[in-house]
This record gives structure tokens, sequence and C-alpha cells, in this order.
């Protein structure tokens, strides 16, 4: 069992599913430029990186070189479509209940606002003392930058704290920061991916944090 004080959570694919709502917008939006759109499976892995990538990884192909253009057009489709499949993963609620003692935040390449409003939609904004989104750093992750922002923030050393993500972008930013890292299988990466990164653990199920976090 170890003692972390600060845990620092990945948003899309670890606390939160918004796998869905992220993919038809990416389609809403290429449907808006008269481009063909691409299946769900094939979109999700350009997930965790950043609009700017998201989009720029979407017309890959296409004849559409207009990214200002195309991210506009993902962020308003995407602010309509919120929370029409996004919802916690299971246990999610619970195990920030259980870890209620210790300080709990969030750290994504997902914009700000759109990590706020998701949380306020969910009643789940109070259990964390600060969130730093992709929009709120000079680099997005794996720059350990905001890594380094919230532990300095919260007075916590390197190895107190824990960098709990889904991807592959994640457990490099906390190596990078020299922070303990879990994986969650989950999400984007799998299991096989995560074991290539090499994480300080893996799970399959957020409530298994309990079985080495005290």
């Amino acid at each position: 069992m170890t003692s972390f004080q600060l845990l620092v959570f990945d948003f899309d694919g670890t606390l939160v599913d918004t796998k869905k709502d992220i993919v038809d917008s990416v389609n809403r939006t290429l449907t808006e430029l008269n481009l063909r759109t691409l299946d769900r499976e094939t979109l999700s892995t350009f997930i965790g990186k950043g609009v700017n990538h998201l989009m720029a990884r979407s017309l890959e192909g296409t004849e559409c070189d207009d990214l200002p253009r195309a991210i506009d057009a993902f962020m308003r489709h995407y602010e309509e479509h919120l929370m029409d499949q996004t919802d916690l993963f299971p246990n999610c609620r619970a195990i920030l209940e259980h870890f209620a003692h210790k300080e709990n935040t969030i750290l994504s390449n997902k914009p700000t606002r759109f990590i706020t409003q998701i949380l306020d939609a969910l009643d789940c904004r109070a259990p964390f003392s600060t969130i730093i989104g992709g929009d709120l750093m000079p680099e997005k992750k794996p720059d350990p930058g905001g890594l380094h922002h919230i532990l300095q923030q919260h007075n916590v050393r390197p190895e107190e704290a824990l960098m709990i993500g889904d991807s592959l972008v994640d457990i490099e930013t906390g190596k990078r920061a020299g922070v303990p890292t879990c994986g969650i299988t989950y999400g984007h990466a799998g299991r096989a991916s995560l074991e290539t990164a090499q994480p300080n653990w893996i799970i399959d199920d957020l409530t298994e944090l309990k079985q080495f976090i005290h």
C-alpha cells in the first residue's frame, strides 16, 4: 500500500466516457465540410492529444487543409452535443468519494471549459481541487509542464503523487515528471499497449486503486 497525497486523473477515457460524443461531433464537422466521415473505431484512436491533433488526423487524406475552420466547427458541434451520450465510468463517483481525503485533480488535453461543463452536468465538479485543461498550459501532455504545475500548486513531491490515465500519453507524462503512473485498460489504449509503456500499475476498474492506495 502506498500513501499518495495527490491523485492526478486524466479525463476522457479515464473518469468520463466521452468517446461517442467526440467522434460523432467530428463526423458532423466532416459532413459540414462536405468530406467523407470515418468510423468510430478509427476516430477514437485520434483522441487524447488535443483538438488540433484530433482534427488534423481526421482531415488526413482529404482535400481540406483549413484546419482552423475544422477546429472551429468541431468546437461548435461538440459544445452542442456535449452530453448526448456522455457519462461517468462505472465506480468513478464511488472512488472519488473513497479518496475524498486526498487532493484529487484533473490533467487533460481537453479544453478546460468542456471539462467543467461536463462535470457540472454530472454534478461531479466538487471532488477536484485543480482542473488543468489543454488550453491552460503552453504545451499539452505528454509535456510534463501541467503535471509540474499541479505538483507545485499543491506543494507535493513527484513521488507523493500518482498519474492515472488510459493512454500512453498519460504514462509518458507521469514518467517525464518523475511521478508514479497507473494505466487503466478500459479507455483508449487497452492493456497490451499500456504494458509496453510499463506504468507502475495497470488496472481494469477504478475500484482497484483501493488495492494499493491508502
